[in-house]
């Protein structure tokens, strides 16, 4: 009964309609639907300085409910769309939102990396650092051709290439479909699935096929707003999913003979840091093996972060890839500094625009980077290309190579 007080009385709005099942009673009375994505676990990794990534001048919906309520530890499910615009409390009475309204515990909490993973998985451990290149999926087929030049020339240098969908939010060919092109080329594919492109059953029926299909890596993201779509609180454009969710999901697998090796987004710029560790160590007990962090330009703010992370059992049992910009020309550059959820240090900038020639300085930017990353605690580099030539990419993968790394001993 206090719970049914709470959600007639103390709710802001009597009966609200705009998602039809009210998560309020857990929120500390902020509504979570005020969040333009819809999410329903805590912020997606486009929070900086505690601002909302898609309405900036918004304060982040999740960042006041944590500093309201804490920290849910349990997970709740995509909302149901059917609800949208019908009464919460009718809603709430007849139980019909029930699924959505109560979290449920994570699937998987198990640590240990299954044998029957593949290649990608299985270079984790070695003494040099693990390296992933990340390939954008073209907009039609008709680019594919480019890919498989890209992992013609890089195949013998990298141990996984991770192949976007919908990058940035614009629309493009699945990642399964630009993967399938990297794996006739020998490399490990990294398949992404985004959270705002399906809904759960979509997204199990997808894993599914991709399972049988041979393909191991997948690396499950909230996504970015469609900057086609405007920019506004409205239930038709909430996601159908976060990343949290699609853990969850992928994790139900691992009980499989096909199991996934599961990667997530990480962000250390995300401030509060607090808000960051406690969502990333979310997904980790939620199933998730490994993150790709989002750009790392600096290492100050990122060991800080790092320690945090390592200082628990989920964290120190995950394999991290700090991800690091190659800039080698200024439209990418440009582009790079207006990613959702990208923060540049000074230095960074500095070590780039201060010189006249933006290829060699990028190069030497991202070594010396890399160098000052490698003696962290972390796992590998996932490099992201803003421009730089293949032919340079492969000669800093050779160099960092060479490079000196971190020992836990």
């Amino acid at each position: 009964m206090s719970l049914l007080f709470d959600k007639l009385v103390k709710g802001p709005i009597f009966g609200c309609q705009q998602c039809g099942q009210c998560l309020l009673s857990q929120t500390g009375y902020v509504c979570p639907m005020t969040c333009p994505k819809g999410l329903r676990n805590g912020p997606c990794g486009g929070t900086l300085d505690g601002a909302c990534e898609v309405l900036p001048d918004m304060p982040c919906v999740w960042l006041k409910i944590r500093d309201k309520d804490g920290q849910d530890n349990g997970l709740h499910a995509p909302f149901d769309v059917s609800l949208v615009g019908s009464s919460s409390v009718v809603n709430f009475v007849s139980g019909r939102d029930r699924a959505t309204r109560l979290s449920h515990p994570f699937q998987s909490a198990a640590r240990e990396l299954p044998k029957a993973l593949g290649q990608f998985a299985r270079c984790f451990g070695r003494n040099e650092p693990v390296i992933t290149y990340e390939i954008t999926s073209p907009r039609d087929r008709s680019g594919l051709q480019l890919v498989e030049r890209i992992a013609q020339r890089v195949q013998q240098h990298v141990d996984g290439i991770n192949s976007t969908t919908n990058a940035g939010g614009v629309p493009s060919l699945h990642s399964l479909e630009t993967a399938r092109v990297v794996a006739t080329n020998g490399v490990p594919p990294i398949v992404q699935y985004c959270g705002g492109d399906q809904d759960a059953e979509a997204f199990r029926c997808q894993v599914t096929s991709a399972l049988e299909d041979g393909f191991a890596n997948f690396l499950a993201l909230t996504g970015d707003w469609n900057p086609r779509t405007k920019r506004e609180l409205n239930p038709q454009h909430w996601f159908p999913m976060d990343s949290l969710q699609m853990v969850n999901v992928l994790a139900a697998q691992s009980g499989s003979s096909k199991r996934p090796f599961i990667g997530v987004a990480s962000n250390a710029y995300t401030t509060p840091m607090e808000a960051s560790i406690q969502r990333f160590h979310a997904k980790l007990q939620a199933g998730a093996h490994f993150t790709q962090t989002q750009v790392v330009t600096e290492t100050a703010i990122f060991s800080d972060w790092l320690q945090q992370v390592r200082s628990t059992e989920f964290g120190r049992g995950c394999r991290i890839l700090a991800s690091v910009p190659l800039v080698g020309k200024q439209r990418p550059y440009e582009i790079l500094q207006h990613l959702p959820g990208v923060w540049i240090a000074d230095d960074f900038k500095r070590s780039l625009e201060d010189s006249k020639n933006l290829a060699i300085s990028g190069q030497h930017t991202a070594h010396d980077l890399i160098s000052r990353l490698l003696q962290l605690d972390i796992d590998g580099i996932h490099l992201l290309n803003f421009g730089m030539p293949i032919d340079a990419v492969v000669d800093l993968i050779q160099e960092i190579r060479a490079l000196p790394m971190h020992s836990a001993a």
